[in-house]
């Protein structure tokens, strides 16, 4: 695990030129070069000392921006499989039979650029959103977007972060990163007693992408779980990259095995998760 090296502003071109290069020798790689955010929004249970008992629930699977045809995406028990390895690899244990401590969500799929969506003048199209937010933290994706709408004069910015005249160092780095079309998997959390009380109050959101050139979808998205494990609670104020080893897509589990989650068995408004689900699968889509 690193931190990522940000460009000098006077590479930034050279760098953007070679990262075509870059993104098409990953087809011939058997690993996966990981692009990990993660932030905590509020304080959340730790896996430090005791493990932290989770309900995941799945989002969907999500293929937004320009459609090619050829993609092989995992099953949702493929990827509801290896993100509970994961989880209890790092300190989280499934709940069963008793009220979790955090409630998770997960969305996994491919974002691209959609070169249909009709753009609201003196505004940004919400897929060129939707891609800022996948491969930054909160506070830089809001200066981009404060820098775009600065040089179109438009409405909408955002006062409480800087509105940069041009871009560099980490903001050139995400300007970078949401040009090309990305694997992805987004992992939220949120209070397990708010969520009761029909209260989304999210802990904390690790979102964890790859180029789409860096292999095939179905070994790409369980590399992204496995590799972006360590992050999966954490807060990083910067952007962190990782290699992981390219993963065949785990055998489907059992009936006896695996049984799917649902509100209902967790005193949960099934409703109300749901709209939650669908809310989220737009932002992370781009579709709204």
């Amino acid at each position: 695990m690193k931190t990522r090296m940000y460009p000098a502003l006077g590479l930034a071109a050279a760098c953007a030129a070679g990262l075509a290069a870059q993104a098409t020798a990953g087809v011939f790689s058997n690993n996966v070069d990981i692009l990990a955010v993660a932030e905590q929004v509020q304080a959340a249970p730790s896996p430090q000392d005791n493990p932290v008992s989770y309900v995941a629930f799945d989002g969907g699977y999500i293929e937004a921006g320009d459609p090619i045809a050829g993609e092989t995406a995992p099953s949702p028990d493929q990827v509801s499989q290896s993100l509970n390895s994961a989880l209890a690899e790092h300190g989280f244990r499934m709940a069963r039979g008793t009220a979790p401590s955090i409630v998770l969500t997960y969305h996994w799929g491919v974002l691209r650029i959609d070169h249909q969506q009709i753009r609201v003048p003196y505004g940004i199209k919400t897929n060129l959103i939707a891609r800022i937010e996948l491969v930054s933290t909160q506070k830089l994706g809001a200066e981009v977007e404060n820098h775009i709408l600065a040089r179109e004069k438009g409405s909408g910015m955002n006062e409480d972060v800087s509105s940069p005249t041009i871009l560099a160092g980490p903001l050139e780095t995400v300007r970078q990163d949401s040009h090309y079309p990305r694997f992805f998997v987004v992992v939220s959390a949120y209070d397990y007693q708010a969520l009761a009380h029909r209260e989304p109050r999210l802990l904390w959101r690790t979102k964890l992408s790859a180029l789409e050139t860096s292999g095939a979808m179905d070994e790409v998205i369980p590399a992204l779980i496995a590799g972006g494990g360590p992050f999966f609670g954490k807060n990083y104020i910067d952007l962190r990259s990782v290699s992981a080893p390219l993963l065949k897509p785990a055998q489907p589990a059992t009936a006896a095995a695996y049984v799917r989650p649902t509100p209902e068995a967790f005193q949960l408004d099934k409703q109300f998760v749901d709209s939650l689900l669908k809310k989220e699968h737009e932002r992370i889509s781009g579709q709204w």
